[in-house]
């Protein structure tokens, strides 16, 4: 599978790789970790609680 390019805003970048530090080795890391984790939980199974803590952590990096 080839990998695709996305763009995203300079800022948004900037205040997820300064959040990621020690956690991720790049910011194409973190964002595939949080898309596999947004696929493997079917949003039809997550409890409200659970959603809402994926949308919260989406808002904080900027995506939302």
């Amino acid at each position: 599978m080839s990998p695709r390019t996305v763009q995203l805003p300079d800022d948004v970048c900037a205040t997820a790789e300064k959040w990621m530090q020690g956690r991720f080795e790049s910011l194409e890391e973190l964002l595939t970790f949080i898309l596999k984790e947004i696929v493997r939980h079917d949003g039809s199974h997550l409890d409200q609680r659970e959603e809402e803590i994926v949308q919260q952590r989406l808002k904080d990096l900027g995506y939302l």
